[in-house]
Order: C-alpha cells, then structure tokens, then sequence
C-alpha cells in the first residue's frame, strides 16, 4: 500500500467518524429535546390534577356549550359528565359512550361521512369541539402530546382537511350543526 492509498483510508475514514459524530449529536439534541418537551407535558398534566384546573374544566364546559334550550340540557349532560370523568377518574370508554349520545346526530353523520374515523378520532372530534384545548385533551385522554398530534394529523387526513389545524373549526362546526336556532 503506498502513501496515497494510505492518504485515501485516511480521509474515508475520518469523514466517516465526522458524520457518525454529527449523526450522534443530533440524536442525542432530539432526544433531549423530547426529554423536555415530555418533562413539559408532564408539569402541566400535573398542574391539571389541581382542584382549580378541574373547576376551569367544568366552566369553559359550561362557556363551550350554547344556551338554546337544547343545549343547555347538553350543557348540563356534559358538565355532568366532564365533572364524573374528572372527579371520579371513570374510564374512556363511559367517557365516549355519554358523549356520543350528548352529541348522537352530529357523531352518526360523521361516521355515516366518513366510516374510516375511529371511536378515539370520533372523541378527539368531541373534545375540541366543545372547546377543550390540547393539553386539556391530554390530560383527559391520558396521552402524550405527540400522540395526540399524530393523532389530530390522522383524523384530518382521514376527513380531507389539508391541516390538523382547521380541526377545531371542523369539530365545532360538526357538534354546532344540529343545535337548534335561539
């Protein structure tokens, strides 16, 4: 082998180094990057266990739902149900199952319209439309931020929204179409 062959495995072999240093490093930033974003997550979700978080949950409830007759039996139904789920640490399924009946015509039109929503989209959809913010949809869910996020991005691609951001317009405008007029 002669110098320049040497010189060649040389320099291969030291920009092989530099890249899996680069590779290690960004790796490394990520993952520390998550560590903190779920370090986040976690402080509110444990703020959110707070006797004055459940209180704001049942008020933007109430704030949420409109104030026809109708819906201030919804009102009720949902701050009932907001309040057990909360208070009383009831399960998800019980959860969805008193939701979709607060909100049956709305749910079976989305189901009709789009058969390939799951129960969890179905419940994300009801959530934010009633004006539950994603850390408050964490929390009540149980899941982590970037799961809902996955989640949200799934939902609006099964529905053909070009953005998980107009997913709130959609899920208010869904669960407000059946509300009769004031």
């Amino acid at each position: 082998m002669d110098f320049m062959d040497f010189m060649f495995y040389y320099i291969v072999f030291l920009t092989c180094l530099i890249f899996l240093l680069a590779f290690y490093f960004a790796v490394k930033a990520d993952a520390i990057k998550r560590k903190l974003e779920t370090q986040e997550l976690q402080r509110k979700l444990a703020e959110a266990e707070t006797e004055e978080w459940r209180e704001k949950m049942l008020d933007k409830v109430k704030e949420k739902i409109a104030m026809t007759e109708e819906a201030r039996d919804r009102m009720t139904r949902g701050e009932d149900l907001v309040a057990k789920y909360i208070y009383h640490q009831q399960g998800i399924e019980e959860l969805s199952t008193e939701l979709f009946s607060i909100y049956q015509k709305p749910i079976n039109s989305v189901k009709k319209k789009y058969p390939d929503l799951t129960e969890l989209d179905l419940l994300v959809i009801c959530l934010l439309g009633i004006g539950m913010d994603n850390v408050e949809v964490c929390s009540i869910l149980r899941m982590e931020k970037r799961t809902l996020y996955r989640r949200r991005q799934l939902i609006a691609q099964r529905i053909g929204l070009n953005s998980s951001t107009n997913l709130e317009e959609f899920a208010k405008n869904i669960l407000q179409e059946t509300l009769p007029e004031a």
